[in-house]
């Protein structure tokens, strides 16, 4: 299985310190081989199309090193009132970030999954706690990203509990493999100088593990 890393920021988002080459240059280095971009989409706002270029022209120039997939990281609380779905029909996929957010900020849940049907590429959630989601709307939330086709993010950044407990948890772990749920995993990279290159390895043999790699 090839070594993944879904989930990084460049300097399109306000948190971000390096340029779309860096990051990449940066995942060749450490022997990834798909790399995945995924700036915050309310720092770019008007600037998108400008932003799906250079990732395309990167994904170009650095075809014959790795992989390079062209991503965005969504809101959803609340969701962002000047995104088109429709404006993202030149992404490999989107991330829906924090749709179990604490404070009740985020989305309803079935208005965002009918929202997400608007987004024609892959569409996945990122910190999220899908179990957490299950007991909270009292259904089953694997069953009902299978419907929707989501995809959910193991996130390796260090800040998300969700991720450790499903670790060290054999019977959520069972219940992801089971299920064929899509999962992928990512570095949240905001800055290579603390790139966590252990724990996305990690995370990469537990994926193996899974057996529910994103097509």
């Amino acid at each position: 299985m090839a070594l993944i890393d879904l989930h990084n920021h460049t300097y399109y988002s306000y948190d971000g310190r390096n340029s779309p080459e860096q990051i990449i240059q940066n995942a060749v280095s450490h022997g990834v081989e798909v790399i995945g971009i995924t700036d915050h989409q309310f720092s770019i706002r008007e600037r998108l199309p400008e932003y799906i270029a250079h990732l395309e022209y990167c994904r170009d120039k650095y075809k014959d090193e790795i992989r390079v997939l062209i991503g965005l990281e969504i809101g959803t609380r609340p969701a962002p009132n000047d995104l088109l779905a429709d404006s993202c029909g030149r992404l490999d996929y989107v991330l829906f970030e924090s749709l179990d957010d604490s404070l009740n900020r985020a989305m309803d849940l079935y208005e965002f999954l009918e929202w997400s049907r608007l987004f024609k590429c892959r569409r996945g959630l990122a910190h999220t706690d899908i179990f957490g989601l299950s007991e909270k709307y009292r259904i089953d939330m694997i069953s009902i990203m299978r419907k929707y086709n989501l995809f959910w993010e193991i996130n390796t950044s260090g800040n998300y509990s969700y991720y450790y407990d499903f670790l060290t948890s054999d019977k959520k772990r069972g219940l992801i493999k089971r299920s064929g749920l899509a999962v992928t995993v990512g570095s949240d990279t905001h800055d290579i100088c603390e790139y966590r290159f252990k724990q996305l390895k990690r995370a990469n043999e537990l994926l193996e593990q899974l057996g529910n790699p994103l097509p």
